[in-house]
């Protein structure tokens, strides 16, 4: 049973290392600027084509 304990707590452990690792890689990422939003494109115009 404390087997299992300690794989689990290494697991965590391991999870939390790998959280932490790839916070600091976004944070480290440019931001992106803030656009406009995009309309997505209408699927009306293809049904029409179709019939």
């Amino acid at each position: 049973m404390i087997k299992g304990l300690m794989w689990c707590l290494a697991v965590l452990f391991a999870q939390l290392g790998l959280l932490k690792y790839v916070d600091f890689r976004v944070a480290a990422m440019p931001r992106l600027e803030d656009s406009p939003p995009v309309d997505p494109p209408s699927h009306e115009d293809d049904a029409s084509l179709n019939a």
